[in-house]
């Protein structure tokens, strides 16, 4: 119910992109992500840093990437310019609250600052 209502209130936010399409079989439901796009006015990381000020427990996924950790990052196949889908990924990537226990409350917070975030 938590997936399906952020789906439903922030379907036509400027600047975000559902991440995982429309399907529900095989979905733990352990993560909502996004994908901030160029077309947000803020960007991932600004909304990032505006909703933790905010109390909001959002969360950077698939990062930092493996490849920056120290053991790896030496690696030749670390270097940036042979991951760049992943380092697109870890630069957009955002993860919403979704938990048992979630009100339909706090839910409507979150999804009227996303809305707001974005211009609207």
């Amino acid at each position: 119910e938590i997936y399906l209502e952020y789906r439903r209130s922030l379907a036509h936010v400027k600047g975000i992109r559902f991440v995982g399409g429309e399907w529900l079989d095989g979905n733990n439901f352990s993560y909502f992500p996004l994908l901030i796009t160029d077309e947000h006015p803020l960007g991932r990381d600004e909304v990032y840093g505006r909703m933790r000020e905010a109390g909001v427990f959002v969360r950077r996924y698939f990062y930092p990437l493996i490849s920056d950790m120290p053991m790896y990052r030496g690696l030749p196949s670390a270097h940036h310019d042979n991951l760049p889908v992943a380092r697109a990924a870890a630069e957009r990537i955002l993860c919403l609250p979704i938990f048992d226990g979630l009100g339909a409350d706090q839910q409507h917070g979150i999804c009227e600052m996303m809305r707001s975030l974005a211009g609207g």
